[in-house]
């Protein structure tokens, strides 16, 4: 909505009569037959003027609300297939024919409109006319970068694959995914279409393979690039909006684009979003050019409501910028209960505070019913997977789950699948995990924190609530989720913005936002137009300096022993550990490196991994460390704990793990030493150390302080924390040592794997857990799973028997994969 339609909107509403009418439409006051007549009325003189000028589409999106909700609230549908039939939302059109929600029967126009109709089937749903236009240029359009901008859940998986069918002949395909549970979700779709062409999800699964589909995060895609003499020919950079951000992940992003573009000039890339404005502001530079491909119809249209603190009840219309009191008269966990739908989703930002939350509701919910025990059923697998004591348990009696990226994943996993499958789980409490590519069936959103969340964020949220595909099941009628429900509630507690989110709320009034480019290598980047506030400014100007000068660097080459180590730790993404502008620094790590190559190390061989990591890349460089997690290394506590982690985490099941963490933890608390390190999103209190970081910020807890249910939790928590910080960040060092030659094959696999059966870390590769291929040996399964003709894992008869038999939590797993 740009601003002449924001004055015109608002002029409209100082009419009276309009500005009644709409008020009592918005919430649902009961109109006469005259004024449903006239903002009727209203609706077509909107859709006349976005006819004489298509800029204006905001006109069309007020006539569509008006539309919409005359016919949800008076079941009257005539208006709105009138309109779905002359602006092409074919799916609209279709469910009333199909489910007879037109008093008069079909005329012969309409009979025939119905086979058009038809005509825009994809598989087992209809497109919309923009939907079909803007697929069809895509896979008709030859320009080397693309883009498909369209909101949540408009076919971008199927998309995806009838592009890969299309561009056949081009051999390498990477697909770049930015989490793992998206990476799961797109494999199982690449896997299922039969495209036949190995299909890879590790980069070390590459086994010179001439075609294949690479389905990665940017991490191993650019380990794939550095590792082989490779490049992909086809890029899907799916969730494209990534690239603007500031963070390492963005940076690594753009990275890839431009070496993958640097190995293979003709690379062809298609960027895929729904939260781009301008597709020219994902270039890294001047000479691209980019084919935009664009949706810029929404047949959702949300309801909101915004709780205030004093228990005060708004109802918010985006178009005429007014919010309208209602009555109510409770708190915010009445209010929740209130308005809950079948399956609600209550967003909150920390995990902490997410737990503290659940905590409080409990009390203030029901048990539901569990007619098929499957509740029950649930209870017990997490009793015998993670612990009896794990907060989830109760909280399943109450329909309830929470999920944060503190959770160990494949429980967050099999938790988001359940939640899918069992009906009477009605809530999920979650934060930004939920944002990218999970596709959970929720039909009403409470928004509890707004912090750090734009209009662009908060837009991406509320399209998380009724998909569109179960909108258009094909079996019932559910056009009123075309009307999502959409409550910002407010609190002291979980949000603290002085009592409402008035502000926030208005941001969506348009629904066009600039893209905010913080990523200084893309070509758009300009710091002026970040409004950074002029004590940040100078730090920022560095900070983004240094970012384009290390990504300069390592697109060059020399033989200057300290610029390739310098090289070498930005692309292993390790400048975040250390100061790697100080040549004194890499003139040390080097010299350390070297003595160590030459076996001038004493007892180097009988050395554990994380004592050589100590040795080489911690001990005599400390002081140029930046990363405090890395940092605890030059503490002999820390080091303990990461060699009793690396020798049985990997082992043992996650209960076994739970357990040993615990029995840590109530050591430590014996020994006099219960202050433990948990980060700033578990910390609780602050510990006076050498460190300014620590010293400053609430990072520790202290065990003493803690039930046993509680230090059970906790540690659910802190395997969770060092899982990641293993697996994304010491890894890193462990792969360092290998590269420089400093540790053999077998040490490094069981760092990384945990095993040095080639067989089981090969199997590892394709996703499955260590804990899962021990169990499959047991079983006697391993016989039964093999390679295809294109090197995909494939399974027998016999297999498909026994995993028939199994249920719950394993079958799960395997069904990710096999």
């Amino acid at each position: 909505m740009n601003s002449t339609e924001k004055t015109t909107l608002t002029n409209i509403n100082k009419i009276e009569e309009f500005r009644e009418i709409i008020k009592k439409l918005t919430i649902n006051e009961q109109l006469t037959s005259e004024e449903k007549s006239y903002i009727l009325g209203c609706a077509i003189l909107f859709m006349k003027h976005y006819e004489l000028d298509r800029r204006y589409k905001s006109y069309l999106d007020i006539a569509y609300y008006i539309i919409l909700k005359y016919s949800i609230t008076y079941e009257d549908y005539l208006p709105l297939y009138d309109f779905s039939i002359n602006f092409g939302y074919y799916p609209i059109a279709k469910d009333i024919i199909n489910y007879n929600l037109l008093e008069e029967k079909l005329s012969l126009n309409d009979s025939l409109m119905e086979v058009k109709i038809d005509k825009y089937k994809k598989q087992n749903y209809i497109e919309t006319l923009q939907q079909k236009k803007a697929r069809n240029s895509l896979l008709n359009d030859n320009s080397q970068e693309v883009s498909y901008i369209a909101p949540t859940s408009f076919g971008k998986s199927s998309l995806i694959i009838d592009h890969i069918i299309q561009n056949n002949s081009r051999n390498n395909i990477g697909i770049i995914v930015p989490t793992k549970s998206l990476l799961v979700q797109t494999y199982r779709n690449i896997r299922q279409s039969n495209l036949n062409r190995r299909i890879i999800i590790h980069d070390e699964m590459y086994q010179g393979d001439e075609k294949f589909i690479a389905i990665f995060t940017q991490e191993r895609a650019l380990r794939l690039l550095d590792k082989h003499d490779i490049s992909f020919d086809l890029l899907y950079i799916d969730e494209a909006h990534n690239l603007f951000g500031k963070d390492p992940r963005s940076i690594l992003l753009s990275r890839l684009i431009r070496r993958n573009r640097n190995l293979n000039p003709n690379q062809k890339i298609v960027y895929l979003s729904p939260l781009i404005s301008e597709s020219d502001n994902l270039k890294l530079d001047k000479q691209q050019e980019i084919s935009e491909q664009k949706i810029s119809n929404n047949l959702k249209e949300p309801e909101i409501f915004e709780y205030r603190s004093w228990n005060e009840i708004f109802k918010y219309n985006r178009f005429v910028n007014a919010f309208y009191k209602l009555d109510f008269n409770g708190d915010m966990f009445s209010y929740i209960t209130s308005q809950k739908g079948q399956k609600n989703f209550i967003y909150i930002r920390s995990p902490k505070k997410i737990e503290m939350f659940v905590k409080e509701f409990i009390n203030r919910v029901d048990i539901v019913d569990d007619p098929d025990s499957s509740i029950q059923n649930l209870k017990e697998e997490l009793s015998d997977l993670v612990h009896k004591d794990f907060y989830m348990i109760n909280l399943l009696t109450k329909g309830m789950v929470y999920l944060h990226g503190k959770m160990p994943d494949i429980v967050k996993e099999y938790l988001e699948f359940k939640f899918k499958e069992i009906n009477n789980l009605k809530y999920v409490v979650a934060n930004s995990v939920i944002l990218e590519g999970i596709n959970l069936p929720i039909d009403t959103l409470f928004i509890l924190n707004t912090h750090s969340l734009t209009g662009k964020n908060l837009t991406n949220l509320i399209g998380r609530v009724n998909r569109l595909n179960n909108i258009f099941n094909g079996y019932s009628n559910q056009l009123h989720k075309l009307l999502p429900q959409v409550h910002f509630v407010n609190n002291d507690i979980y949000n603290r913005a002085n009592g409402k989110m008035e502000n926030k709320i208005k941001a969506l009034r348009s629904n066009i936002f600039d893209d905010r480019i913080e990523n200084p290598t893309l070509d758009s980047f300009n710091l002026e137009n970040l409004k950074i506030e002029k004590q940040s400014k100078q730090a920022a100007e560095e900070r983004f300096r240094l970012i384009k000068e290390n990504e300069d660097l390592i697109m060059t080459s020399g033989n200057d022993k300290n610029g390739e180590l310098k090289r070498y730790l930005i692309n292993s993404g390790l400048e975040n550990v250390y100061d790697t502008t100080n040549s004194q620094f890499l003139t040390r790590l080097h010299d350390q490196i070297q003595t160590a190559a030459n076996g001038n190390i004493e007892n180097w061989p009988e050395l554990t991994i994380i004592d050589k990591i100590y040795t080489v890349f911690v001990k005599d460089v400390s002081n140029y460390i930046k990363d405090y997690a890395f940092l605890r290394l030059t503490n002999e506590h820390a080091r303990k704990y990461y060699k009793m982690y690396l020798q049985v985490n990997r082992t043992n099941s996650l209960k076994e793990n739970i357990t040993l963490t615990f029995n840590y933890f109530k050591k430590r608390v014996r020994e006099g030493n219960s202050l433990f390190y948990m980060g700033a999103s578990y910390g609780e209190v602050r510990r006076q150390t050498g460190n300014y970081d620590e010293n400053s910020k609430e990072v520790y807890v202290d065990l003493s302080r803690k039930s046993d249910s509680e230090i059970i939790n906790l540690a659910i928590v802190k395997l969770k924390i060092e899982d990641d910080f293993v697996n994304y960040h010491l890894n890193k060092l462990v792969v360092a040592l290998y590269d420089f030659s400093l540790i053999t094959q077998d040490e490094y696999n069981l760092a990384v794997y945990g095993t040095n059966d080639e067989n089981k870390i090969n199997l590892i590769k394709t996703g499955l857990s260590l804990s899962l291929i021990t169990k499959l040996q047991k079983d006697n399964q391993l016989n039964n799973i093999s390679l295809d003709s294109n090197n995909n894992l494939k399974t027998n008869p016999a297999f498909e028997i026994y995993k028939k038999s199994m249920q719950g939590f394993y079958r799960f797993e395997l069904d990710k994969f096999l």
